[in-house]
């Protein structure tokens, strides 16, 4: 029974997490110990990102975005206005697919693998970003939970940190996948 309620706990304690490189972290990628892989698996979409591609799931997940970032919201204490849409990002989509498949064989919860690997690194392996000096910003979600697309993005609307993450200006495409429980988002605006 102890077993049990550490378990529920831990999972409560860890059901949202949101990441973004702050000031003082680089967005150099950590050493890893293993390659990542990547999954070609996901929405028929070209690179050229025109929404006509997109599967029904994926133009659910980016509706559902974009209605939140164009009306605004209240994250916490702090209310944001409306910002620019995100369109949908077939590299990003590979790179938040292959950490929600990593978390969910490897059973963890976290925007590090146990390999070492990051955000940026899943970045550079799914071919979204060269390096440090072709991305401008970056953020995560993950959360973890046997629920829907919407329910997901409530969740994450519901924590002021994941809100601020999803509401970020600055991002200019996105990609929301799921493995099981897992689910990861992945924003990004590369340089031009």
């Amino acid at each position: 029974m102890l077993k049990y309620v550490a378990y529920i706990t831990i999972c409560v304690v860890a059901l949202l997490s949101a990441c973004e490189p702050s000031g003082s972290e680089s967005m150099e990628p950590a050493l890893i110990n293993e390659t990542i892989t990547s999954s070609n698996q996901g929405p028929a979409v070209k690179e050229d990102n025109h929404t006509g591609n997109l599967d029904s799931n994926a133009m659910e997940a980016l509706a559902v975005v974009n209605e939140w970032r164009q009306k605004g919201c209240k994250c916490g204490d702090v209310s944001l206005p409306p910002t620019s849409k995100v369109t949908w990002n077939t590299k990003l989509y590979q790179a938040a697919l292959a950490h929600a498949k990593d978390m969910h064989q490897n059973n963890y919860f976290s925007h590090t693998s146990p390999s070492g690997a990051n955000v940026y690194n899943r970045l550079v392996e799914s071919g979204y970003i060269d390096d440090s000096r072709t991305i401008l910003t970056y953020g995560e979600n993950i959360a973890f939970g046997d629920f829907d697309l919407q329910a997901a993005v409530q969740k994450w609307l519901g924590s002021p940190s994941h809100c601020a993450n999803l509401m970020r200006d600055s991002y200019k495409e996105m990609a929301i996948a799921h493995d099981g429980n897992y689910w990861v988002q992945v924003f990004g605006a590369t340089r031009n």
